[in-house]
């Protein structure tokens, strides 16, 4: 019993020296789970952010980072529901099946959590986001216009950008109310949900997003969360997403209500029958 304690006890010290000495992680701004704050800025003087002709920053480039797991409620302590939305979200619990496991677009803001990368093509009067997630685009004017007032919802609902300073903002209405989860954990929206995004490049490396969510309908207050992509290495773009091709959830079976749950079924579905 002693020898087992020893090499139990002699395991643990091993490890906290391995965790001691962890290098930083590699993107200085990173937000654990995506908990809202302020950006930390790094010791060295970063390279700064390219700029378009008509001076704004330029956001294109191909960005990756983190999946958010339990951080977009962070903000308000947890899901403010309403009656209603406590309705819906048990709804989609017991009845509703995860919308990305039927290969339909994610959307907004859940496409602000995924960690699968993007790419973002700018000019003066349009800023356009190439989805790896689903191959999908989301194609935003920033030309003054308005929401036109005759809106077919749609997963990405209509956006309509503007430039405050350095800050570009995305106002998005006319949301999908059916087949449509606002994150991985099968949290409903309304068709009444307006997202506010803020994005801007305080580096060349880096791309800081900020969503404020609100939904009268299922929430009693908006929340707002935020996190940073990193510039992929030189040489790195999108794969190809073909949803429905080896669907895991498809092909294994796992198509069930609510959200998926990994640790019931491993990563490897089962062979399609011939």
């Amino acid at each position: 019993m002693k020898l087992v304690l020893l090499t139990i006890c002699f395991c643990c010290l091993i490890q906290s020296a391995l965790a001691q000495s962890t290098p930083p992680p590699e993107n200085p701004y990173s937000e654990l789970s995506g908990a809202s704050g302020p950006i930390k800025r790094p010791a060295a003087p970063p390279n700064p952010a390219p700029r378009t002709p008509d001076g704004k920053p330029d956001l294109s480039g191909f960005w990756k980072g983190p999946l958010i797991i339990g951080g977009m409620f962070k903000s308000v302590g947890g899901p403010p529901f309403t009656s209603a939305g406590e309705e819906a979200y048990k709804y989609n619990l017991s009845h509703s099946i995860n919308p990305e496991a039927l290969c339909l677009f994610a959307g907004i803001p859940r496409a602000s959590i995924s960690g699968v990368p993007f790419e973002i093509i700018q000019n003066s009067n349009r800023v356009v986001f190439l989805y790896e997630l689903m191959w999908t685009f989301r194609s935003v004017p920033v030309d003054g216009r308005g929401h036109p007032k005759d809106l077919e919802p749609s997963f990405f609902g209509n956006g309509i950008g503007k430039w405050e300073g350095d800050t570009l903002v995305i106002d998005s209405v006319g949301f999908k109310d059916k087949l449509s989860w606002i994150d991985d954990d099968a949290h409903p929206h309304s068709d009444a949900m307006h997202v506010v995004e803020r994005w801007s490049r305080p580096d060349a490396d880096h791309l800081a997003h900020e969503v404020t969510v609100e939904d009268p309908k299922f929430y009693t207050k908006a929340w707002t969360f935020s996190r940073v992509f990193t510039a992929m290495p030189q040489g790195e773009e999108l794969y190809e997403f073909a949803c429905d091709e080896n669907n895991v959830d498809r092909d294994g079976g796992h198509l069930g209500y609510g959200p998926i749950d990994l640790k019931q079924y491993p990563l490897n579905p089962v062979a399609p029958k011939k």
